[in-house]
């Protein structure tokens, strides 16, 4: 039998290492350990972009300087191989949210004690979850899925988050995050696009919701489905189906009251500036700018959207704040500027009898 490549035993490494992460992670108890699981989730990425460059031949040591072909040792004499963050930069853009999220963890590493481990757990909930489907997703894109960790791994049996009894308790662990942590995690989240940052591949949120309904024989006791894609008659006829059904979706802000609809927001802007502005004037500009959805129907947001606009399930579209309304004004407000962004000559109110 032929050995197996060099870059096999790098990617069952790297397996290896996420169950590990995986299994700190979900341990109840003492036995928890948050620490343990972002070392080893490091461990996993690491060696699952230098398997996956050994198999296409390309580099991961680090060479001297000066153009010389010289590789840097460790010291034991081996060469030193690329770290995690120099993987990083050669295999995903620049504000990709799946570098992102595997970089916030990178610097998180340092600022982690043990017995602070649960209040930092609880405030990167959302950001662990998300590493480990990323991790998932690009074991299987670039190895197949014959290497899924899927097989593997069971969905945890749980009370936390469903008991109210424990809800003032997740609130002390947010309060007793360290301030060098809290920190740390305010600075990089800042420091991030708005459109990487409320990414799902950066930070991953579920909605869990029970649902009541007599117990059957099906091989599986929980279906993963969108709610918002179900209707009422739908949602009810799943009751009962495979047991609970635990319904994942991307976090959205909810409607507050003072949105308005496209025709509403383009008859505001009008009533503040000197100009005529229609309903086509302002969906060109809030395209423009890359807010609401990209065509008319869509329930996805491009990635300027937030503090802009919200989905409102009743109207069944995008309605939009007054701080987008307060934007456009300011951008309109003046023949030139009106100009320059809509690419024609205004046509005064006055003149048309408005």
């Amino acid at each position: 039998m032929a050995r197996p490549p060099a870059w096999r035993h790098t990617l069952d490494e790297a397996r290896r290492q996420a169950l590990v992460a995986i299994d700190f992670y979900n341990r109840p108890g003492d036995r928890r350990s948050f620490s343990d699981f972002i070392v080893h989730i490091h461990l996993a990425w690491q060696n699952l972009l230098h398997a996956d460059r050994m198999r296409r031949k390309a580099e991961i040591f680090y060479r001297e300087s000066g153009g010389r072909r010289l590789f840097k040792r460790n010291p034991d004499g081996s060469k030193k191989t690329w770290d995690l963050s120099q993987c990083l930069r050669h295999e995903f853009k620049d504000n990709d949210p799946i570098r992102a999220n595997v970089e916030f963890f990178v610097g998180l590493r340092n600022h982690v004690e043990h017995r602070f481990q649960d209040s930092v757990l609880v405030a990167t909930a959302a950001e662990a979850h998300a590493c480990i489907i990323n991790f998932e997703a690009e074991l299987v894109r670039r190895f197949g899925s014959r290497e899924t960790l899927g097989s593997e791994l069971k969905f945890p049996v749980f009370v936390q988050s469903l008991s109210p009894s424990r809800y003032e308790e997740q609130r002390n662990l947010r309060r007793g995050l360290p301030a060098t942590v809290s920190t740390f995690i305010t600075e990089f989240q800042v420091g991030l696009p708005d459109e990487v940052r409320s990414d799902e591949r950066f930070a991953y949120r579920l909605l869990l919701l029970p649902m009541k309904g007599p117990k059957t024989e099906a091989d599986l006791a929980l279906n993963f489905v969108r709610q918002e894609d179900l209707s009422e008659e739908e949602l009810q006829a799943l009751l009962g189906n495979d047991g609970s059904v635990i319904v994942a979706e991307k976090y959205r802000e909810a409607v507050h009251g003072d949105e308005m609809l496209p025709k509403a927001a383009a008859a505001t802007v009008e009533k503040r500036i000197s100009f005529k502005f229609r309903v086509n004037d302002f969906t060109a500009i809030r395209k423009a700018w890359q807010i609401g959805p990209a065509k008319s129907g869509d329930k996805e947001q491009l990635p300027k959207s937030d503090g802009y606009c919200v989905y409102s399930p009743a109207f069944k579209q995008f309605v939009y704040r007054p701080k987008l309304v307060d934007r456009i004004v300011g951008a309109v407000d003046t023949a030139e500027k009106y100009q320059a962004l809509l690419g024609r000559i205004p046509t005064l109110k006055a003149l048309d009898g408005s």
